[in-house]
């Protein structure tokens, strides 16, 4: 594959389609990491110290430039890849975007715009708040936590006849503390 660089960004034609696929330097990572356009991670070709295990002499070696798998880092689905050895899984999507968009203003979180977590596209990545990343789960038929906005409200119209926390807990599989947190409104606030 051909690699055409246009105001020292890395353009390569992507094979699945006649999109273009834009590569960037992941901030913080500049010259080891970048980002893609159409979503994807890659590490770059850098030397590394190694240590000749027989001789217990470092050496320096060539690591080749390779596109990194993500792997999947929660139950929603979202994609991760580690980028330093021994580090954490960073969701792909965050480094997307702050790749092209730059770091999310206050109190923002990274969105996927059709709702599918594994499409880090840039196009399909946007900033919004935490209340409109949860409705925006809702609207597009998922499930955002164990319980349903139905069960939520069931659960608040049982309390209020008198039924006890831990019979609610016990029916809907949660906890006890779960069900003392929606009657006095510190989670599930948004539900009428």
């Amino acid at each position: 594959m051909r690699l055409l660089t246009v105001k020292g960004v890395c353009v390569t034609p992507f094979a699945a389609s006649e999109e273009s696929e834009i590569w960037k330097d992941i901030p913080g990572y500049e010259g080891r990491y970048q980002a893609s356009s159409l979503g994807r991670v890659k590490s770059l070709e850098r030397k590394v110290r190694s240590v000749n295990h027989y001789t217990g002499r470092e050496f320096l070696r060539t690591v080749p430039e390779r596109i990194l798998r993500p792997g999947q880092y929660s139950k929603s689905g979202h994609l991760s890849v580690v980028l330093e050895h021994g580090g954490n899984g960073q969701p792909v999507h965050q480094l997307v975007i702050k790749t092209f968009k730059g770091n999310p203003p206050v109190e923002m979180e990274v969105l996927h715009i059709n709702g599918d977590p594994t499409d880090n596209r840039i196009e399909n990545l946007r900033y919004g708040t935490r209340t409109e990343n949860i409705l925006d789960v809702y609207r597009q038929g998922g499930r955002w936590r164990k319980l349903s906005i139905e069960d939520v409200e069931s659960i608040r119209f049982s309390l209020y006849c008198g039924m006890r926390g831990v019979d609610l807990a016990n029916e809907f599989g949660v906890s006890q503390t779960t069900i003392s947190n929606i009657k006095y409104g510190r989670i599930y606030w948004w539900i009428k």
